[in-house]
């Protein structure tokens, strides 16, 4: 699993040079179905006696170990020290801080309502972008925008949600507008930074952080079954290491606007999954919203393709650094 998930990265960023917002669109697509695995991911871990600091301890730094190594064979060139500086911020302060006010609104919400309010972040990006002049409000974007938001929100509703609570709502948005912010600050770093050594930093960042909330807390503890290891590997490689390298790839290509109303596909593949895994059914309604979701991807790709302007230019010199 380690070899192929590796690999993948590999060919994630040597894809850069060519395919423009297009392959931006599918780098983003993979980035979400690849984050929808979380969860389930998690849970597996969760079974076999991991606990949450040891779990997210444990993502990051393996997802860290593939991606320095993939760093070591493909040589980048030399960053500049303040870009190093803030890719570790880009983990351990705004990973960090996002996770944090996730985990603590989810007693208030519940997993459907807080999923809900962590999906107003593509808003929130879109209009910091729109004040600073970097997006247009066109009809088309504004329409995905609003399918996409629709399609996440009926699907969700489905799955029942959490009882409205002030504080609830208050760190549900808190978290939107953290995960906004890592966002923006990631779309905004040079664009010589090679996107692998900008995720090893990231996740390098975040293995600190929670390395220092193990520490304090007494931990960590390994006392939990070797299937642990394997759940918490998958969950390095596949949903944190390849998934963060992805995004960053397609967001360069595309745009953080619109990379981040692609993104609105991840919580819709991870209720399609829950439903092919524990034989639920989809109600019509939440079907039409995920076909909402759906359309809104397509049209986005539609869009790409005729105007790529958000997407900044890929450079000559850009395409032996990968994406």
């Amino acid at each position: 699993m380690g070899r192929t998930a590796m690999s993948a990265l590999i060919r994630v960023v040597r894809a850069r040079g060519s395919g423009g917002p297009a392959r931006g669109v599918a780098l983003c697509l993979c980035s979400a179905l690849s984050f929808s695995l979380l969860p389930f991911l998690a849970n597996a871990a969760y079974a076999a006696g991991m606990g949450l600091a040891e779990l997210l301890l444990m993502r990051f730094v393996v997802a860290a170990v593939a991606l320095w190594a993939i760093v070591a064979v493909r040589r980048p060139s030399l960053l500049q020290p303040r870009l190093a500086v803030v890719g570790l911020a880009l983990g351990g302060v705004g990973y960090a801080t996002q996770s944090a006010l996730y985990f603590a609104a989810l007693p208030y919400n519940g997993p459907s309502l807080n999923t809900l309010l962590l999906y107003t972040f593509p808003v929130i990006v879109f209009i910091v972008l729109l004040a600073r002049g970097k997006e247009r409000a066109t009809p088309a974007r504004l329409l995905a925008l609003v399918l996409a938001l629709a399609g996440v929100a009926v699907v969700l509703s489905g799955t029942g949600s959490g009882e409205l609570h002030p504080i609830g709502i208050t760190l549900g948005l808190g978290t939107a507008f953290a995960y906004a912010t890592y966002i923006l600050v990631g779309e905004a770093v040079d664009e010589s930074f090679d996107r692998i050594l900008l995720s090893a930093f990231v996740c390098t960042g975040a293995a600190a952080t929670y390395l220092l909330i193990n520490a304090v807390s007494g931990g960590p503890e390994i006392d939990f079954k070797p299937a642990g290891w394997l759940w918490a590997g998958a969950l390095g490689l596949v949903a944190t290491a390849f998934a963060l390298t992805a995004f960053f790839a397609g967001m360069r290509l595309v745009g953080a606007a619109s990379a981040s109303i692609i993104s609105c596909v991840e919580p819709v593949a991870t209720v399609l999954i829950g439903v092919s895994l524990f034989s639920d059914r989809l109600s019509p309604l939440q079907l039409l919203g995920a076909l909402a979701v759906v359309a809104a991807v397509v049209l986005l790709q539609r869009r790409q393709t005729t105007d790529p302007s958000p997407a900044p230019a890929p450079r000559p010199e850009d395409a032996s650094r990968g994406g």
